[in-house]
């Protein structure tokens, strides 16, 4: 049942990607669109904390609180990096960025829990960098504002690793404390505070109904991709959980990418993706 679980997360993702595209293919706001999705979320993710009767009784913690906050940061952060890059890089190409972020995570577990690394998991590290560089664009035309499109699968991988690295904190610091599903709310309520901050710095109008429907429908999935990783490491470990999660969310986005929306993909950023799948199987 656990593979069944890590199947439907590495699916819920790349249905993010496919929404985000839809996002930006139909030119509607990027801000608040992922705004909404949060608040949907978050709300979501509420209501079923409230039904199961944990509660938040250790609201009064507030570095808790602040851990939250930090986290709700990288999410929407990334996610309104990866919106972009979808449209401008490629949904294969901005997936597989993404999850060899892999690599953060990885040596935050190293070097702030003294786990360690085996011989093939050295390789895959080395690995994981080689992809990057593999999968940036060399079309120097593309732009978003005055940067070249090719950064913004940097700095996904940055962000992205850090919303992981967040993940295996909370795991080592916080869950004792208060469960996946309170954890959840209170970054989805972050990001959500966060987008509706920056949309009131930047004046931006109240939410379109094609915008709220597209961040309702992009909060279901992602929602559930972390609640399926989830269910499936209550059965198996997190370094078989996370990396499957993570094959599977490359090889499926990039069947996407290339046979849906025609994403233009060179053979170097295919030996990327190539390399990306057995980085992160070595990494196993």
């Amino acid at each position: 049942m656990a593979y069944l679980y890590i199947l439907l997360s590495a699916l819920s993702s790349v249905l993010i990607a496919h929404l985000l595209k839809v996002t930006e293919v139909k030119k509607l706001r990027t801000l608040p669109t992922l705004t909404i999705n949060y608040l949907f979320a978050g709300v979501f993710a509420f209501i079923i904390e409230i039904k199961s009767g944990s509660g938040f009784s250790f609201l009064h913690n507030p570095s808790i609180l602040f851990f939250c906050f930090i986290v709700g940061a990288f999410f929407i952060g990334n996610f309104l990096m990866y919106s972009k890059s979808v449209h401008a890089n490629g949904v294969g190409v901005t997936i597989s960025a993404m999850r060899v972020s892999l690599l953060v995570p990885v040596l935050v577990s190293l070097f702030l829990y003294d786990e360690s690394l085996t011989l093939t998991g050295t390789v895959g590290v080395i690995l994981v960098i080689g992809a990057l560089i593999l999968l940036l664009p060399k079309k120097k035309s593309i732009k978003i504002g005055r940067m070249d499109a090719g950064w913004l699968l940097f700095f996904i991988f940055l962000v992205a690793g850090f919303a992981d690295a967040s993940l295996k904190i909370y795991e080592e610091e916080f869950s004792l404390q208060f469960n996946e599903l309170a954890f959840m709310t209170l970054v989805f309520g972050s990001a959500f505070s966060i987008g509706a901050i920056a949309m009131l710095i930047r004046r931006e109008s109240f939410f379109t109904a094609k915008e709220a429907s597209i961040g309702c429908l992009i909060g279901i999935p992602n929602l559930y991709s972390s609640i399926f990783l989830i269910y499936a490491l209550k059965d198996i470990d997190g370094a078989i959980a996370y990396p499957m999660v993570n094959v599977l969310s490359v090889v499926a986005g990039s069947a996407l990418g290339f046979w849906f929306w025609n994403d233009e993909v060179t053979e170097w950023q295919w030996l990327g993706i190539g390399i990306a799948v057995i980085a992160i199987i070595l990494l196993l």
